[in-house]
Parts: structure tokens; C-alpha cells; sequence
């Protein structure tokens, strides 16, 4: 189990995380926020914004790719 400590608003909030998606996480956090343990609510918003547009993304993809597919 991995702990990560971010300081958010002049809080800090503890995250347990397990396994691979731990790992994942953590380096996305990392190169998103530039190794910074401490964020603004700001950059944590539009961070959430940009993850959001990506599954969105991801899923007209796997929308895409299921349509193709069920034509075969």
C-alpha cells in the first residue's frame, strides 16, 4: 500500500493507494504536477477538467471501435 501526502488549500489530505494503479498514479501526479507535493485548487481543477476530456475521449474511441467491430 503506498501513502501520498498533497497539500491542497493549506491542507493536507492522505491518499492510500495499492498495487499497479499506485504506481500509475503516482508518476502521472508527478509529471502533471511537477513533482510539487503542494497544489493550488486551481491547478487541481483543471487537472481533473483535462482527465475528464480524456476518458471522454477514450470512450468515443471504444465507441468507435465496438460500432467497427458489431460491422464485421
Amino acid at each position: 500500500m503506498s501513502k501520498i501526502t498533497i497539500s491542497l488549500g493549506g491542507k493536507d489530505f492522505d491518499i492510500k493507494l495499492e498495487g499497479a494503479f499506485a504506481e500509475q498514479f503516482e508518476a502521472d501526479f508527478k509529471e502533471k504536477f511537477k513533482g510539487k507535493s503542494t497544489i493550488d485548487p486551481k491547478e487541481l481543477l483543471f487537472a481533473y477538467v483535462g482527465k475528464c476530456y480524456d476518458n471522454f475521449m477514450l470512450e468515443q474511441e471504444i465507441t468507435s471501435l465496438v460500432k467497427k467491430i458489431d460491422e464485421i
